[in-house]
């Protein structure tokens, strides 16, 4: 592939345990189609928790585009990498073999079409996406607190039964576990929150979860970050709160539920707190404070060229 006048060189990596470990077939139908196509790249696999952001670091600097073969965590500590590669012209491409695969999603990938993935990757359709700062380290779609890190937690100890174990998860934590609440103390655009909430998810996309449209109004590209929160209720209410935002997003009907529009965030962690980060959970400790931002359009990312006409997707302008 020739891009700005050079052969661009791919480095892919590969997380041999996505989709449960059945992800190896679907990476080496990828690099059978980029040997055949004499594309110029290179491919590792990932070996530990951490280690693709590793890669990226040591070696991200010696290629054009970066592929990740895996799902949304490897995405995540891809784009870690990516910020501390000084290359401005260095971009991500996706190959998605996760169990969600939301940035995809988000992006206008079809996750079950191989093809699809493979033009984009060696196309030249982009688009420039904001990020989510979180104290010193970034994240995509979403950073939650509430009842969806408590699912994704639980969820992660049966893992390799993918989305049947956060259907299972969600089950207990809606109809077996009482009344979900968490403290939480925000302080964002000159305002003070301080109560007990049933979810709070600081969105840079619409959907998470593959389904779940929690916040309807983000957009990937607008400088903006879109804050969801659901107060303190019964576990039965927050159940049909979610299928209603399965539904377009309508749970904003609820009295429950309000969206706000920032740029910066403080958080302050009551007691020891789980946070859902781009699907992956990490544990804060009482009394750390997490400082939030958008970073504007911070990540180039290849994305299948028809979705560049798309009104659909979470996007401010269509390029």
């Amino acid at each position: 592939m020739v891009d700005n006048g050079h052969a661009r060189k791919y480095l892919v990596i590969i997380n041999p345990a996505s989709r449960g470990g059945v992800a190896r077939k679907a990476a080496k139908w990828l690099l059978n189609q980029l040997k055949s196509k004499h594309v110029d790249h290179e491919f590792v696999l990932t070996e530990y928790p951490g280690h693709a952001e590793e890669i990226v670091v040591d070696r991200g600097g010696e290629f054009d585009v970066i592929v990740s073969a895996a799902g949304d965590g490897t995405i995540n500590e891809i784009i870690n990498g990516l910020m501390k590669v000084p290359s401005k012209d260095l971009k991500l491409s996706v190959f998605p073999l996760g169990t969600g695969d939301d940035f995809a999603r988000n992006l206008g990938y079809r996750t079950n079409n191989r093809k699809q993935s493979l033009d984009a990757m060696l196309g030249k359709s982009y688009r420039s996406i904001d990020l989510i700062r979180y104290n010193d380290r970034c994240a995509a779609i979403s950073f939650g607190i509430g009842v969806d890190s408590d699912i994704a937690r639980e969820a992660y100890k049966w893992k390799v039964f993918r989305v049947h174990a956060y259907l299972y998860s969600g089950f207990r934590k809606f109809f077996l576990e009482g009344r979900k609440r968490y403290h939480v103390h925000f302080e964002y655009e000159d305002k003070t929150f301080d109560a007990r909430v049933f979810i709070a998810i600081l969105c840079n996309a619409p959907t998470i979860a593959r389904y779940v449209k929690i916040g309807p109004h983000a957009k990937m590209n607008d400088g903006i970050l879109n804050l969801t929160i659901g107060r303190e209720m019964p576990g039965i209410f927050g159940f049909f709160l979610f299928v209603l935002a399965t539904m377009g997003g309508i749970h904003g009907l609820s009295r429950y539920v309000s969206f706000h529009e920032l740029q910066r965030m403080r958080v302050e962690c009551i007691s020891s707190t789980y946070v859902q980060i781009d699907g992956e959970v990490k544990k804060f400790d009482q009394g750390a404070v997490i400082d939030l931002s958008v970073v504007p359009k911070a990540l180039k990312v290849l994305v299948p060229k028809q979705s560049l006409r798309s009104r659909k997707l979470p996007f401010s302008s269509v390029p």
